[in-house]
């Protein structure tokens, strides 16, 4: 049995509740670009965008879901996909509130952000410093960026 150092809860993002207005706006861009497709003879990029539109508004309003995340002895766990600690680059730790913890790895999963609510992030550091893993100021991705630039 792997010996757990740090277990705690959370969502895996931040949810933000959207108004009319947001749904509107996300309706209007992809209903523009879907039109002026049209004119251009675009057919397929217009069926694209109008699904891309809907899509995102399913995206926006989808509730995240809650994840156990662990550290053991040998790596980082979300719910019950391992990622060893001699596969993870680089990790960083958000001095804002609400902290979270992101993690940059050389496997499928590539980076993984983690919130920590209700855990001593301190020990969180030490743990994956204790490994050698180097710490980032910042590891947004570009994703990321966007994905809070439009609200979701």
């Amino acid at each position: 049995m792997e010996h757990i150092v740090v277990r705690w809860q959370g969502h895996e993002y931040e949810h933000r509740e959207k108004d009319r207005p947001w749904y509107w706006a996300v309706g209007l861009v992809a209903s523009g670009i879907a039109i002026a497709s049209l004119i251009l003879q675009n057919y397929l990029f217009a069926v694209i965008c109008v699904i891309g539109g809907f899509t995102i508004m399913l995206a926006g309003s989808a509730r995240p879901s809650r994840h156990t995340y662990s550290l053991t002895e040998s790596g980082f766990m979300v719910g019950k996909d391992m990622i060893p600690f001699d596969k993870i680059t680089r990790f960083s730790i958000s001095e804002d509130e609400p902290r979270h913890l992101t993690v940059e790895s050389k496997t499928l999963i590539g980076v993984v952000r983690a919130p920590l609510e209700g855990v001593d992030y301190r020990e969180i550091r030490m743990e994956m410093k204790n490994h050698n893993i180097p710490e980032e100021d910042k590891l947004d991705t570009l994703v990321d960026r966007v994905a809070r630039s439009i609200g979701l």
